[in-house]
């Protein structure tokens, strides 16, 4: 018992400081991410207690490999500080396994405008500068600041005393509790990661059932992309960022649905909660049956897409795109692809339309107010301009006269997708797979969901959600029609756009019935 008492005291005598600065590194950037949220700092606070006393008490017990096992540990820890003290500055978030979706499913240019939007200069040196002084405290000596061995016996009593009283609760989950510690939680990531490609090895061959003899032929589903609700004049947003969509609507050839939320207010999980029977959060959401196994029996499925079809492992967009029968990505194209904005699906979107032949459902993928925003527009449709926002901080005008001006170009560009099926028996649809916190939530942060802040949380997924409805197909489908009107004010989730779909055009998935789940109400 000495023996060992002894080797406590010599590793906490000498090793203090550096565990400290271990300590500080791994709860700094959730204690930030934290700031502001609803969630309490208690778990943290006792996590992290209760690791550095495991860590301690194991280092000290082994001799000269207890210095190796500290070196390993801080390096670990100085990688998770990095990369959750980048993700902090960001957007305010935790590294979670969705952190690994975006990062492993982005490519080039889309990091390339993530940190153009996100890292100014002072966020790249704050970020530089943070890492260099943790490095710096943890290798610089100061011998003076030894306590004695008298003190360190006590300090290490103590210290351990008070991380055995920070044991976790056993009615936590052990998953939720390694999520929070380096190097566990990147253990949980990688065992919880799956890659987006499971999702076509596991097809299914569904039996349908014929709810009605009415099949419409035509089905159009727009995704638009970052499209926050409250940035929409057809919602009352103040500044005209719809003309062309408000006037559809005005004369009652566009349905504008009231209360509709996204899934998620990150694009992966929307994608995986839309094209699938599970939701996007479940751990094995790839062996759901998914929207295609459904319609792809009764349909010819086409995808078009401004997005990109690859990112450094693997995206949402791209791995349910590939279960279509036809797929049309811009990037692909060498002709397309000179300005990357949305009006280049056009003539293809014609091209489809005027050869739909046979029973089809099209899902056109558009990069839509994705940041950065000013590249989402042509400088043409430069309409509005900073000092249009005087009721806005200055710092604040720049954002949203780029955001507005890329709202009104979406406007246009999903008006002229309307047009082109002006004259066809198709249904279509518009929603943005989320939304956006444009300084609603806090005055300094413009972007993607702070996740830790429910208010943000919910700001982002209050989407626009619109039905464009052509004369030919309201005169095929009245009765239909007259439901999608009695739905407008009903609160629906785009999680369940395969139930909508299946009331639509007739078809069930048996085991997989709407039973509730879709707009048109019972």
């Amino acid at each position: 018992m000495r023996k060992m008492l002894d080797r406590l005291a010599l590793f906490f005598r000498e090793n203090w400081r550096q565990m400290l600065v271990i300590a500080i590194a791994v709860a700094l950037p959730s204690s930030l991410a934290l700031s502001g949220s609803d969630r309490k700092y208690g778990y943290l606070i006792t996590d992290t207690i209760f690791v550095m006393g495991a860590f301690f008490f194991l280092a000290s017990q082994i001799g000269k490999w207890g210095k190796i096992l500290m070196h390993m540990f801080f390096a670990f820890t100085l990688f998770d500080f990095g990369l959750s003290f980048g993700s902090y500055l960001a957007n305010c978030q935790f590294v979670t396994i969705d952190t690994f979706y975006l990062i492993l499913g982005t490519n080039k240019e889309e990091a390339s405008e993530f940190f153009e939007f996100y890292f100014p200069l002072w966020k790249v040196l704050l970020w530089a500068g943070a890492m260099l002084l943790v490095c710096i405290l943890y290798i610089c000596k100061r011998p003076k600041l030894q306590p004695s061995m008298k003190v360190s016996r006590v300090s290490s009593i103590v210290f351990l005393a008070v991380a055995v009283l920070c044991f976790p609760s056993l009615k936590r989950e052990m998953r939720e509790w390694c999520a929070r510690i380096v190097p566990l939680k990147y253990v949980v990531i990688a065992r919880m990661y799956e890659p987006f490609g499971k999702v076509a090895e596991h097809r299914h061959d569904l039996p349908l059932t014929e709810t009605t003899s009415e099949h419409p032929d035509h089905i159009v589903i727009i995704i638009g992309e970052s499209f926050s609700k409250s940035h929409s004049s057809i919602y009352g947003y103040k500044r005209p960022t719809n003309p062309e969509l408000s006037e559809l609507a005005s004369k009652g050839q566009m349905l504008v649905f009231s209360d509709v939320t996204a899934p998620a207010p990150f694009t992966h999980i929307a994608f995986k909660s839309i094209f699938s029977f599970g939701d996007g959060n479940d751990s094995d959401w790839y062996d759901h049956d998914t929207f295609f196994d459904v319609f792809c029996q009764k349909y010819s499925t086409r995808w078009i897409s401004n997005q990109k079809s690859h990112g450094i492992h693997e995206n949402a967009q791209a791995t349910y795109a590939a279960l279509c029968d036809t797929v049309w990505f811009a990037c692909q194209h060498t002709d397309v692809v000179k300005t990357n904005q949305d009006s280049e699906l056009l003539p293809t979107i014609r091209t489809l339309a005027d050869n739909d032949s046979t029973p089809s459902i099209t899902i056109i993928n558009l990069m839509g107010q994705h940041e950065a925003f000013k590249w989402r527009y042509p400088a043409a449709w430069k309409f509005f301009n900073p000092e249009d926002y005087p009721d806005y901080k200055e710092h604040q005008r720049v954002y949203m006269s780029q955001y507005d001006n890329a709202t009104r170009y979406n406007d246009h560009v999903v008006a002229s997708i309307f047009d082109i099926y002006k004259d066809k028996e198709a249904l279509v649809f518009y929603f943005p797979d989320h939304g956006l916190d444009l300084y609603e939530t806090d005055p300094d942060y413009c972007g993607h969901v702070r996740e830790p802040v429910q208010a943000s949380w919910d700001v982002c997924c209050k989407i626009p959600f619109f039905i464009y409805i052509p004369e030919r197909y309201r005169a095929a489908h009245p009765e239909q029609v007259e439901k999608l009107e009695h739905s407008v004010d009903h609160p629906f989730n785009t999680g369940d756009m395969i139930y909508t779909l299946m009331q639509i055009t007739g078809w069930n998935a048996k085991g997989n019935e709407p039973n509730g789940r879709g707009l048109l109400l019972e």
